[in-house]
């Protein structure tokens, strides 16, 4: 969780720093255009991102030699459950199970509401 937030949180500081560039850009050439943009300048705190979707998987520690397969199903809470085989290289398999989940609300609380949930993901 902390790993998603963390990248979520670079993603945010991204268009901020293009944003604060031509801000600076735009007072120094004083452009009209920075007076609408110094008003509506920051780019909104990622923990307040609306998470619409997200997977959750895990890789079988051992590799698979079988045929490529791909199973999925949906339970009664509409989470999708996904199991298949993952190509690793040219020659790997392994099998993977994933999650596939529909939030739709703030990061902050999909995350609270991840860890206050006991259940196992698969």
């Amino acid at each position: 969780m902390s790993k998603l937030s963390s990248s979520i949180a670079r993603v945010e500081d991204r268009p901020q720093l293009l944003v604060d560039e031509y801000n600076a850009a735009s007072i120094q050439c004083r452009r009209q255009q920075y007076l609408s943009l110094k008003l509506n300048n920051k780019i909104p705190n990622h923990m307040s991102w609306t998470i619409k979707m997200w997977h959750f998987g895990k890789d079988a520690l051992t590799s698979y030699s079988g045929e490529k397969f791909d199973m999925i199903w949906e339970n009664s809470l509409n989470v999708l459950h996904r199991i298949y085989s993952k190509e690793y290289g040219k020659k790997k398999m392994k099998v993977r199970k994933e999650v596939q989940e529909y939030p739709n609300q703030p990061l902050e609380d999909a995350l609270m509401d991840k860890l206050k949930d006991d259940t196992v993901i698969f």
